[in-house]
């Protein structure tokens, strides 16, 4: 049972991996497409707008049939479909078809969190913030070899075709998951579509964290870029961040089971103060640093939320505070964007740190909430 849940991680964790370096494929790439299509940074935002749209759409209803048709069978959906509709990326020549594929790429990929984190959160249970922060490993791991795979296909070939390489090999891991673990792991007794009203304070609080945090790694390689680096070093600092990330994620989590609520207001201070040295300063020998504090939110949301969920109903709250963090998500890249286009780079990413100072004071006004132990 034990080596079956050590599989059952892994598995899970490479498919979020995979699920991350699609969708950041995009930020690396940017001045490639802006130099090819002659789009405006408010557009090029678009690009991961188009995605995290349809993809906080479908949380609650992938929480919900994750419950009730089998969480394993839905992640197995998930994969296999995120990677034959990212692959059509090699078909896109139009922006509005860019987008289009972005879309359809986000609705099936929306289907992987929620069913996911309930599962691992209830194999795991007293260590689910630990188990979380190996999990969670996704968004930096997968934002860190993004461009380390596209980057150098698109400079010998062609861009659209790292796409149908990141495909390739994330269906494979759909494939390992189908038929190396047998049936499913865990099945829920009766369950509901129910959202008590004490997850809207931490839903909101998510909501300004994730625009804060789409936001930031939509334009950073860019950002970088205007401020005369060339795009291969501006990405090697990109994939800094995310590298120290994959020890943010896991510090995260263990540091959630210590501290439990208090340890979110922390990292959220830190982004904020560590956010506003970069931009301000371009100070990058902080990179490692807000690596750590920058990717250590996700596992520490995650397992909080999983607290205050029951057994019957967690696939639906955890599906509906990630819904609620990637409308923010969603909003924060145009935003971002077209605050640049309007103002500045560095006017308008002081929007990330006063975005994470926000979050945190909104949840200071949460009630002290009984948790529920399942």
């Amino acid at each position: 049972m034990k080596r079956r849940n050590t599989l059952l991680l892994a598995l899970l964790s490479l498919g979020w991996i995979f699920n991350y370096a699609h969708r950041m494929a995009i930020p690396p790439l940017i001045p490639i497409i802006k130099s090819e299509l002659g789009i405006t940074n408010a557009q090029a935002g678009l690009l991961m707008t188009s995605l995290l749209l349809p993809y906080a759409l479908i949380q609650v209803p992938a929480g919900y049939f994750g419950d009730r048709l089998g969480r394993k069978k839905l992640v197995v959906i998930s994969i296999l479909g995120y990677s034959l509709a990212s692959s059509f990326m090699i078909l896109a020549k139009e922006y509005w078809q860019l987008l289009s594929v972005r879309a359809l790429y986000g609705i099936f990929a929306g289907l992987y969190y929620a069913p996911s984190t309930a599962l691992i959160s209830d194999i795991f249970r007293e260590k689910k913030g630990s188990a979380l922060g190996i999990f969670m490993i996704g968004p930096p791991i997968g934002t860190a070899i993004a461009p380390l795979i596209v980057i150098p296909i698109a400079l010998t070939f062609e861009w659209r075709i790292s796409f149908v390489v990141l495909s390739l090999m994330s269906a494979l891991i759909g494939l390992s998951l189908l038929f190396a673990i047998k049936g499913e792991v865990h099945e829920v007794e009766g369950p509901k579509f129910h959202i008590p009203k004490h997850i809207f304070t931490l839903s909101i609080s998510n909501f300004l964290a994730l625009m804060a945090f789409f936001g930031m790694l939509t334009f950073l390689p860019d950002f970088l870029v205007s401020k005369g680096e060339n795009i291969s070093k501006a990405s090697f600092y990109f994939s800094i961040l995310s590298v120290i990330g994959i020890a943010g994620s896991i510090f995260g989590g263990i540091f959630y089971d210590k501290l439990k609520r208090t340890s979110i207001f922390i990292v959220l201070a830190f982004n904020a103060i560590l956010s506003f040295i970069l931009i301000r300063f371009t100070l990058l020998v902080i990179m490692p640093l807000l690596g750590l504090f920058f990717y250590s939110v996700g596992p520490i949301i995650t397992a909080y939320t999983a607290e205050l969920a029951n057994n019957e109903n967690k696939g639906s709250v955890m599906g509906f505070v990630n819904m609620m963090g990637f409308f923010g998500a969603t909003a924060g890249p145009y935003l971002i964007g077209l605050l640049i286009d309007m103002l500045s780079y560095e006017k308008a990413l002081y929007t990330i740190p006063l975005l994470y100072i926000i979050s945190a004071i909104i949840l200071t006004t949460e009630k002290k909430n009984k948790i529920s132990h399942t």
